[in-house]
């Protein structure tokens, strides 16, 4: 399998810095890059964030060498989404502090601007869990053999994970894949939660997408941070600040679906059933995914930066609790279903499902079904010591939460 690789932001020649609030009442001292051409207005949030309304037409998309004659499309040809969810629900479980000021232009859409970062910002990867990788994954496949998939879809619960280093990351997400896994030849589509303060400049939980057409080598990146992806929604986009759901309480959902355009062959991209923006075929350079998924994939993701690949890290995934403790306690996936080449959805079964959880001590999951017979795959874990993981036998592992809580108290009074 192929190693973790390594993406540096490019640091522009000028940079504005704030103080940002972050989401959880912190701050973290965060250097801005300039604004994007085709800026028309630029609005700032309660919390530090910073939009710039950008020409719809200019964004950055657009710069990308295989986009130049792309003609932009508005809106899907035959929404495939049911009703979109209630917007004034919606906006109440959102950061929209930034619209008071009457928010973006007609024509217009909202970027959030670039955090330049004085450390490596690291890759997505679907590459097994190792020490190499430093990435551990609860995860779930469902494999349907060509590349003829014309989507997915996922609810997935929001939560905001402890991370152990700063430049840690917690996610949850959906991966719409064709090629083969560790190659050049693997071509994705993603989208989901995460919990990246080094990358995104807030410590809480936004919403993110991501893509490669090669494999993780160099193509794609997360967001509107390198030209591919394109925004068409003034209301909902990539690196808007999400609230987390409550330990035993209110579960707040992102419900996300992705659905190639018959017509153009555009990957749309719904979230709570309004279409926001696509990936462009034309960025996967002919390759697989320029036509249909053979792979979709759900679950958590993290990151462990301190070099024990995620086998011994404080770092949680989704909920910071184990699946077996089930619905408001551990973070789940719902609404699991494929569209197949005709544009039909299906309901996927347990029984077509491939679990993942190479570090069970750490992040397990495990499958539950509710009265209607709709399966949920529940998922995560507060990391762990695990010595078992690499011994293979049976010893229990130790939870260091409470002891590192215990380090950093007894420190304080020092």
């Amino acid at each position: 399998m192929q190693a973790m690789k390594f993406c540096l932001l490019v640091l522009l020649a000028s940079a504005l810095v704030l103080d940002a609030p972050c989401a959880q009442g912190r701050s973290i001292q965060r250097k801005l890059a300039k604004k994007p051409k085709g800026t028309v207005k630029t609005l700032k949030g309660d919390k530090g964030d910073v939009i710039d309304c950008v020409d719809i037409y200019k964004q950055p998309a657009f710069d990308h060498p295989l986009l130049h004659n792309h003609t932009l499309q508005i809106a899907p040809s035959s929404p495939k989404y049911g009703a979109p969810r209630d917007n004034a629900i919606l906006d109440s479980l959102l950061d929209i502090s930034w619209r008071k000021n009457g928010g973006c232009p007609e024509g217009s859409v909202p970027i959030v601007r670039n955090v330049l970062s004085d450390r490596p910002i690291i890759r997505k990867n679907m590459s097994s869990a190792n020490q190499a990788s430093g990435h551990q994954y609860a995860v779930i496949f469902f494999l349907y053999g060509q590349a003829t998939m014309q989507g997915g879809r996922a609810t997935i619960t929001q939560w905001d994970p402890y991370l152990a280093q700063p430049a840690d990351f917690s996610l949850s997400q959906i991966w719409i894949t064709a090629g083969q896994s560790g190659t050049t030849n693997l071509q994705t589509i993603e989208a989901g939660w995460q919990k990246y303060p080094q990358r995104t400049g807030f410590d809480g939980p936004t919403f993110f997408v991501f893509w490669t057409a090669n494999g993780y080598g160099g193509t794609g990146c997360y967001d509107l941070t390198c030209p591919g992806w394109v925004l068409t929604s003034s209301q909902y986009y990539p690196g808007m600040q999400l609230q987390s759901s409550t330990y035993g309480g209110q579960q707040i959902e992102l419900a996300m679906d992705i659905e190639r355009d018959q017509s153009t062959g555009n990957w749309w991209l719904y979230l709570w059933g309004t279409p926001i923006g696509y990936w462009p075929p034309s960025i996967y350079n002919g390759g697989a995914l320029t036509y249909g998924a053979d792979t979709i994939s759900w679950g958590g993701e993290i990151y462990d930066s301190s070099g024990s690949g995620g086998f011994n890290t404080l770092t949680q995934m989704g909920s910071g609790h184990f699946a077996t403790e089930g619905y408001t306690r551990a973070s789940y996936v719902r609404d699991i279903v494929y569209t197949d080449p005709n544009g039909t959805p299906y309901a996927i079964s347990q029984n077509q499902l491939y679990p993942q959880a190479p570090a069970p001590n750490c992040y397990n999951y495990q499958f539950q079904q509710d009265s209607s017979g709709q399966v949920y795959f529940f998922y995560g874990g507060p990391g762990c010591s695990t010595l078992a993981m690499f011994t293979g036998s049976s010893i229990a592992t130790v939870n260091l939460l409470d002891e590192d809580k215990a380090r950093r108290s007894n420190s304080a009074k020092k």
